[in-house]
């Protein structure tokens, strides 16, 4: 099992990634280098006044679509695999997103590249909110793309669909972990689901994505998550079930997954 202290080291091309969280100084200090993309997942207007150099802007919605009734599902792969490339975005690319919710819209991105294969993902820790409150430099010339070529590799162990759970949900090894607020919880939930808000993650009056891993992994004992079980996430449309996973992943937790239907699709199934 994968040591619970701490993230793994992912490396893409020349681009060393120290984890699934970067901090501000780390990326300023490597802008420019070649294998190394950055995604803007704020809205086109704040991104058209300033940004990280280099960076191309995402809008959220292009990563998900509408299928049997839910919405925000994931891009098939080849559509997925289209998007990437027309962001520069390669197979030895080193991905580093942000935006400006703690790290929400950029964790979905970060989920949905893992999903698909590509492990070299992180998010900016503190996002634009610190990059601009620490000065760091900024530009307001949109980037233009380099060419790529996105290969898509699915990783069977990163999420889980709705025939998947159904065959093990409730299971003595498998926890279910609804980041949801209390009151969506209250009104309808997976059997066994444990609620723990996405939100629970951000430490008070801070940018920060996530508060530290081991306060984490204490909370998280007192509610009966134990590392060594399966953890799956999920919400109402998979996109703050992605917050959490990044943050289960940053806390050393090392078999995690994410239903991507969510209670939107379980729903629907009753």
């Amino acid at each position: 099992m994968t040591d619970p202290t701490g993230p793994p080291t992912l490396r893409a091309a020349e681009v060393l990634l120290p984890g699934i969280l970067v901090e501000t100084s780390w990326l300023e200090q490597r802008l420019g280098e070649p294998e190394l993309r950055i995604v803007d997942l704020r809205e086109p207007g704040d991104y058209s006044e300033s940004h990280v150099p280099g960076a191309v802007q995402l809008d959220l919605a292009r990563l998900g679509t509408e299928r049997d009734g839910c919405d925000n599902v994931l891009l098939t792969a080849g559509d997925f695999s289209d998007l990437m490339e027309s962001l520069g975005i390669g197979t030895g690319s080193a991905v580093v997103a942000y935006d400006d919710q703690w790290g929400l819209a950029a964790a979905r991105l970060v989920w949905a590249l893992h999903f698909y294969g590509h492990p070299a993902a992180t998010i900016l820790d503190g996002g634009w909110d610190r990059w601009r409150e620490e000065g760091r430099v900024m530009t307001d010339v949109a980037t233009t793309p380099a060419h790529a070529r996105f290969e898509v590799s699915t990783k069977d162990d990163v999420g889980a669909d709705l025939e998947w759970l159904s065959t093990r949900v409730p299971g003595a090894e498998l926890t279910l972990l609804d980041t949801r607020t209390q009151g969506e919880f209250d009104q309808g939930h997976l059997p066994g689901a444990i609620p723990w808000d996405w939100f629970n993650a951000v430490p008070p009056d801070s940018w920060d994505c996530a508060r530290e891993p081991e306060e984490l992994r204490v909370e998280w004992g007192k509610l009966g998550i134990d590392p060594s079980h399966e953890i799956v996430v999920y919400c109402r449309s998979g996109m703050r079930a992605a917050h959490t996973y990044v943050v289960l992943k940053h806390a050393g937790y090392p078999r995690v997954r994410l239903y991507d239907g969510s209670w939107q699709e379980w729903s629907l199934s009753l």
